[in-house]
């Protein structure tokens, strides 16, 4: 089984760094596929001229894989309810190893229901020390 069907997400992104604090957010048109084992939702994120292609795979409603490639980086984030997963930040002045800890994650978004609200919070490590905490907040529309 494989259904395709376009779709309008939202995304906002929450970054805290160091007492400082980022919001990006972004509205873009996706394709959703339906697969017999997950549901994927791809799209191209416009930011400061530079397209990324970004795609989520939600195996299940609290397994999610995130995954953002373009010319400058790549990187694919894991993500499982108290669960630490190694990943690496690809840039091209080379490899970060990083470690991607889910805090907190909250999703309506699955094979039977494919709208809806998806909110991870999580922190980015290198070598045990925080990079920064993140909380991404991801809805599609129909």
């Amino acid at each position: 089984m494989r259904k395709t069907w376009s779709t309008t997400i939202s995304l906002s992104t929450k970054i805290t760094q160091d007492d400082q604090v980022e919001t990006f957010d972004f509205e873009e048109n996706g394709k959703l596929t339906l697969t017999t084992n997950a549901l994927y939702l791809r799209y191209t994120e416009h930011q400061q001229g530079v397209a990324t292609p970004v795609t989520f795979k939600i195996a299940q409603s609290d397994d999610i894989l995130l995954h953002r490639h373009n010319d400058f980086t790549d990187v694919q984030l894991h993500f499982i309810p108290g669960q630490e997963f190694q990943s690496h930040y690809v840039t091209s002045q080379g490899n970060i190893p990083i470690a991607v800890r889910t805090d907190q994650l909250s999703n309506e978004i699955t094979s039977d229901h494919p709208y809806g609200e998806l909110v991870i919070a999580y922190t980015l490590l290198n070598n045990h020390a925080v990079i920064g905490q993140y909380q991404l907040t991801l809805n599609i529309q129909s």
